[in-house]
C-alpha cells in the first residue's frame, strides 16, 4: 500500500499544529507555562500567549507537513522494493 505523501504531510501538519495551539492554550487556563516555553527553542516567535499559540500552530502545521511528507516518501521508497515482481503481498 502507497501512502500519498501530501496528503499524509497535511494530516502530519495538522495533528502538530493543534497539539501545539491546543497545549499552549491548556498551559495558559491552567497556568502551566514552564514546560510549554520549552518549544521557543523550535518555534521563531513563540511565547506563552495567545498569539504563541497560534505561531505554534503555523509552525505544526509546517514541521508536520514536511515530517510526514518525508515519512510518507521513505515508506513508499521502502515498500515498493520490498515487493519481489509477481509476488502476492
Amino acid at each position: 500500500m502507497k501512502l500519498e505523501a501530501k496528503w499524509f504531510g497535511l494530516a502530519c501538519g495538522v495533528v502538530l499544529g493543534a497539539a501545539g495551539f491546543v497545549g499552549t492554550l491548556l498551559s495558559l487556563w491552567f497556568g502551566q507555562g514552564q514546560t510549554i516555553t520549552l518549544l521557543s527553542a523550535f518555534y521563531i516567535g513563540y511565547s506563552w500567549s495567545f498569539i504563541g499559540a497560534l505561531l505554534a500552530l503555523v509552525w505544526g502545521l509546517i514541521y508536520g507537513f514536511i515530517g510526514g511528507w518525508l515519512i510518507a516518501i521513505i515508506y513508499n521508497s521502502l515498500v515498493s522494493g520490498a515487493a519481489a515482481p509477481g509476488s502476492v503481498v
